[in-house]
């Protein structure tokens, strides 16, 4: 069988791949961590007090919470035996889901926030809540599939 370099087809392509069914997961996680960051500014603005953090502070939180994940996963993971396969992350793998998280967190910015009423508190948190409870559920479907 050929190594397939951009999505993984068998279990020991998953990690060396620029896309497997963990960076799926990852789309989930940055859907999650922008909704829940978000609260440092939906929750001052609704109680009439000024945010704590603006949007771009949030996502720019987000993206710095994605790269220390994958830190935390090519390292700390690798010591304790946690790591799916044992193995360190390609390259192109960690930035591919440092990108999926990234999406995921523009994708719970763009749809939320830009398309929710400022007062629809609770719209956009059930929204973040839905989306985040979808992807994870095709990230468990792509995870049965291995």
């Amino acid at each position: 069988m050929m190594f397939n370099w951009f999505f993984a087809e068998n279990i020991s392509e998953v990690g060396i791949s620029w896309l497997d069914f963990y960076s799926f997961g990852h789309i989930c996680f940055g859907i999650g961590a922008f909704t829940i960051l978000s609260l440092f500014y939906t929750i001052p603005k609704k109680k009439g007090k000024t945010p704590l953090l603006s949007l771009l502070g949030v996502f720019f939180i987000s993206f710095l919470l994605f790269i220390g994940w994958e830190l935390l996963e090519n390292i700390l993971f690798i010591q304790i035996g946690w790591k799916f396969e044992g193995r360190i992350d390609s390259w192109p793998n960690i930035i591919t889901d440092i990108l999926m998280g990234i999406v995921g967190a523009l994708g719970s910015w763009g749809f939320c926030h830009l398309l929710f009423d400022k007062n629809s508190f609770w719209a956009y948190y059930l929204f973040g809540i839905c989306g985040f409870g979808l992807w994870l559920g095709v990230f468990m479907i792509m995870r049965a599939l291995y």
